[in-house]
């Protein structure tokens, strides 16, 4: 194998350890707490801020101290008697190229590894002293400068064979008339020094202001997260046997910690209610099988017993079939009844959803009530059937479904009212927010004991009198279904011997909205 393959090769391999390196590390990071999340954050952020404002500094100081360096040399040089410019441009020589015929040494104003130079009013540039090298500037720059003057913190930048110079000029005699330039440079190294000096200073003192920040930022975040601890704590205490439990929210309490709190509250709420309703649902699940196998068992009994009868035989007279075979009618016609009434709560108890599947209209109820006269009439039969509607105030609402909780509280009223002197009053009545629907019979009533589960499911107030009537208690369980689909309520008053009272009472339909319906 060639080498330059095995170091790729190593390469290669060393990388990818690298990164496996990252990786576990990012992995621990996401799983770590979130005080040390916030705290690593805190500590990125804070030192990115701290790098950012020294690096801002030393840029801002370095270009301060050019510009008042070369305010401080510009200043030096026109301090300098014209006459001795005006000595050195007159001198003998002067324009030679090897400048004046004498040299100075360090002047008080100059760095011992700086320059001064006088460049005549041609562009041409004389040594006074350079013993480290004369930076040069480009004679159009020289004479740009003879043209226009110099100002005073105007500093060019020009690299000497040992590095780079700050290089400052001054006009030599008058603006109009001048006689020349006279040059000062000093190393830009003695400005970078003074900068590295003051940053080392910045970063000394950011250090040690970073480390006790961050220690007390350390201390500070541990302490505003307690509230959040305690949250988490109160939270795997609670479990489905104690779902009653709340947190604890107060105004002195975080804002975070106090949404997350009432937040987490409302959740518990939630499941509360669905564990509560799960609850209540299974319960009316098992006491609707247990009455409707009670109810079922009846009929199904008659008819086996019929049946057993029949099938051992014997002498029967054609009275005997006709009674037997008439009573097994009955029973039949019974069972299917109740197998269609349950039919019709199981649907009755779907409104919500037919609801929300836009199933719904704008019902006048005083038009809906008259318009079915003769089905009323039909029912109560012989019985005194009144009309009491104010207006013709509208609902929202299923038309079948009103139709037939009408239907149900109509003939709830005939079956317990005597057609003698019986009575039944249908009524309409809206003050503008609710509509009231009321069926009123003077029949025997519901004493007081019974008037509160009247509408369960297959509650009877008197067994015998309804399975003769052939009730099965569901028709005031659907009437209830229905309403409260429709968010509203349904509510019985009763005086034994007075007869009763079922008010429904539905949410009145604004103004306008779909078509009516009767």
């Amino acid at each position: 194998m060639r080498p330059g393959t095995r170091i790729m090769g190593a390469v290669s391999a060393a990388a990818r350890r690298g990164m496996g390196a990252i990786g576990a590390i990012l992995e621990r990071f996401r799983s770590a707490t979130l005080a040390l999340h916030l705290s690593l954050v805190t500590y990125a952020v804070m030192i990115a801020a701290i790098a950012l404002v020294g690096a801002l500094q030393a840029l801002f100081l370095r270009q301060f101290l050019f510009a008042e360096t070369a305010r401080s040399l510009h200043q030096e040089l026109m301090n300098v008697p014209v006459q001795a410019w005006l000595w050195l441009a007159n001198a003998p020589g002067s324009a030679a190229a090897d400048g004046p015929p004498f040299r100075l040494g360090p002047l008080p104003f100059l760095d011992a590894r700086g320059s001064l130079a006088y460049v005549d009013p041609t562009g041409q540039i004389h040594a006074i002293y350079a013993p480290h090298g004369l930076p040069v500037l480009s004679r159009a720059a020289y004479e740009a400068m003879l043209n226009f003057g110099v100002p005073a913190s105007a500093y060019q930048l020009a690299s000497t064979s040992h590095g780079r110079d700050l290089v400052v000029t001054a006009v030599i005699g008058p603006p109009d008339r001048p006689l020349g330039l006279a040059q000062a440079s000093v190393p830009t190294s003695v400005i970078d020094a003074m900068v590295a000096r003051q940053m080392l200073l910045y970063a000394v003192v950011a250090f040690a202001v970073l480390v006790a920040a961050l220690a007390a930022y350390r201390a500070l975040i541990r302490r505003a997260l307690v509230p959040l601890r305690r949250v988490v704590e109160h939270a795997q205490r609670i479990d489905a046997g104690n779902l009653d439990e709340r947190f604890d929210v107060g105004p002195n309490m975080q804002a975070e910690v106090r949404s997350l709190a009432a937040s987490f509250n409302g959740m518990l709420d939630r499941l509360a209610h669905a564990f509560r309703a799960e609850r209540d649902a299974k319960e009316r699940m098992r006491q609707f099988v247990a009455d409707a196998s009670h109810e079922l068992r009846t009929p199904l009994t008659a008819l086996s017993g019929y049946l057993e009868v029949l099938q051992k035989g014997g002498e029967f007279s054609e009275e005997e079939w006709r009674e037997a075979l008439q009573q097994m009618h009955g029973e039949a016609r019974r069972l299917a009844g109740l197998v269609e009434q349950m039919l019709r709560l199981a649907r009755a108890e779907d409104v919500r959803a037919s609801w929300a599947d836009g199933r719904r209209e704008r019902v006048r109820l005083g038009s809906l009530v008259t318009s079915l006269d003769a089905l009323w009439r039909g029912l109560c039969g012989a019985r005194q059937l009144v009309y009491d509607i104010e207006g013709d105030p509208a609902v929202f609402a299923d038309p079948d479904a009103i139709k037939q909780v009408l239907f149900n509280l109509v003939q709830n009223a005939a079956q317990h009212t005597p057609e003698a002197g019986g009575r039944i009053a249908i009524s309409v009545r809206s003050d503008g927010r609710e509509v009231r629907l009321a069926v009123a019979d003077n029949g025997a009533g519901i004493p007081k004991a019974h008037q509160s589960r009247v509408f369960e499911r297959f509650y009877r107030v008197d067994e015998a009198r309804s399975r003769a009537k052939g009730g099965a208690g569901l028709g005031l369980a659907i009437c209830r279904a229905i309403v409260e689909g429709h968010g509203g309520n349904i509510e019985c008053e009763s005086e034994p011997g007075a007869g009763a009272v079922f008010t429904v009472t539905l949410p009145a339909a604004r103004p306008g909205g779909d078509r009516d319906a009767e």
